[in-house]
């Protein structure tokens, strides 16, 4: 598809000013090894097929006199002919440079065409073994074909044969490489210390081999966002489930506000956390004014509700 296009476009920038009957063309631009009457005048009608010049090189561009295009074409029949008043017109053989991307891009079609499970935009390719571009016949529809292609879905590795067809003629090469289907886990963007509640800007997507996943790595930011930070984490280092916790609201000895919810009232008092706890945790609080111990769910910072943990314990236990 790359090669039609880069060949459309080029004739369609040679060709994009209007002429009339006899106009010379300043610019021409060709695909093969000969430059004929009608690439100089596009209004040759019958003689447009006549040849009058070998074209320069593949991928490159040179010049000729515009007096001695107009006489070679009026010798050739085409009598119309004339400079335009032109000194000199370019001429340019088009062809397309083969490069380690084009290359990729083919394996990695063909790759897709055979296995239609893959999903592009997971697959990643890379080869080994090709040195230098090479220049492509910009006449040809297909200038790379995958002649015969070898994968191991597990472990990536691939070897193929690609023909290129060449301005000289078809070039065989034989390369080797790795084709992954690659996921995103998240990643640390930067160090996190013990107990840091992560928010976006502290995580990022890596792409990995899908292969090299594990059940425990991140793959979606909501696991993770809003959770407290186990231990101390590297940047770029695959985040697991077991680096989190949820994030700690009471800390054992602060003092927190105990919330007693009984026969539709709501009364409160100061007490002493006994353990850490998350939102939702079940915890122990002295009550410093009765010098009792109660249990009570964490509802907020600092804030422990008695009313309910009775009813939470039952919950618990029942689970249990």
């Amino acid at each position: 598809m790359f090669a039609k296009f880069l060949l459309a476009a080029a004739l369609a920038a040679a060709s994009a000013l209007p002429v009339l009957a006899g106009t010379l063309r300043s610019e021409v631009a060709v695909t093969g090894p000969i430059v004929t009457v009608g690439d100089f005048y596009p209004d040759a009608g019958a003689h447009a097929g006549t040849p009058l010049f070998r074209a320069p090189d593949a991928g490159t561009r040179g010049t000729v006199p515009a007096h001695m295009v107009a006489e070679r074409a009026r010798e050739a029949g085409y009598t119309a002919a004339s400079t335009d008043g032109l000194r000199q017109v370019v001429v340019e053989r088009l062809a397309i440079t083969i490069g380690e991307h084009e290359m990729t891009q083919a394996v990695r079609d063909a790759l897709l065409d055979r296995e239609p499970d893959l999903e592009a935009e997971t697959l990643d390719v890379s080869l080994i073994g090709f040195r230098g571009p090479l220049l492509a016949d910009a006449g040809r529809v297909e200038p790379i074909s995958v002649a015969d292609l070898a994968w191991d879905r597990y472990s990536g590795r691939l070897s193929t044969t690609l023909r290129i067809r060449t301005v000289e003629g078809t070039t065989t090469l034989r390369l080797t490489g790795v084709a992954r289907e690659m996921i995103e886990v998240y990643v640390a963007a930067r160090p996190i210390e013990r107990g840091t509640v992560i928010t976006a800007s502290d995580i990022e997507p890596q792409r990995v081999p899908g292969n090299r996943r594990t059940a425990r790595q991140i793959t979606d930011p909501a696991q993770v966002i809003g959770q407290s930070a186990r231990q101390a984490l590297q940047a770029g280092r695959p985040l697991r489930s077991a680096d989190f916790e949820p994030p700690v609201l009471v800390r054992r000895g602060a003092k927190v506000t105990l919330v007693y919810q009984a026969a539709g009232m709501t009364l409160t008092t100061v007490g002493q956390a006994m353990s850490n706890g998350a939102a939702g945790d079940v915890i122990d609080v002295l009550n410093l004014q009765s010098r009792r111990t109660v249990s009570g769910i964490v509802r907020a910072r600092d804030q422990v509700e008695v009313g309910f943990a009775r009813q939470r314990l039952a919950q618990l236990q029942e689970t249990n």
